[in-house]
């Protein structure tokens, strides 16, 4: 497991609008790394619930609480090598894409998360670091980074890069 020393992603911005990327190594082969992306019970271990249809064309919902329910589009689904999704965040429409390939002796995940405004880039980048470490943890069979304590370290230095 990586150390909260350093942070895992990157923030590219063009002009107002903000992505944040992450590119990792798994040792698990591309299948199960898809599922792990893509099966709701396995989401559910390292991100968070989800329910619908995970499908090209198909709605679903995550279910981080009560009150974070995002309806999520899928826009292109090609196991077990893509997706695509719309995560609406206010008014926009971001876009969130998992790219999975062979890498060595595992997969790799490119995962990035585009289409944030520059006051939205330090939590989702935060966000999703977290998740791709529960996601590195969860494949391991080791306990799952806290969440608080996680997102909360590497917020501050998200921020302080921003």
């Amino acid at each position: 497991m990586t150390e909260l020393t350093e942070v895992l992603g990157r923030v590219e911005r063009a002009g107002d609008q903000v992505a944040v990327v992450f590119d990792r190594h798994y040792a698990t082969s591309p299948e199960d790394l898809w599922e792990a992306c893509t099966d709701p019970d396995r989401l559910a271990r390292w991100f968070a619930p989800v329910s619908g249809d995970l499908r090209e064309g198909g709605d679903f919902t995550i279910h981080f609480d009560a009150s974070d329910t995002p309806q999520c589009r899928v826009r292109t689904c090609s196991p077990p090598k893509r997706l695509v999704w719309e995560w609406p965040v206010g008014d926009a429409a971001t876009l969130v894409s998992a790219e999975i390939t062979p890498d060595a002796d595992g997969a790799r995940l490119v995962l990035r998360h585009e289409r944030l405004t520059p006051p939205q880039a330090a939590g989702y980048a935060a966000g999703w670091d977290t998740y791709v470490r529960r996601l590195e943890a969860d494949l391991s069979g080791v306990p799952l980074p806290d969440w608080d304590q996680t997102w909360t370290a590497l917020h501050a230095r998200y921020a302080a890069t921003s």
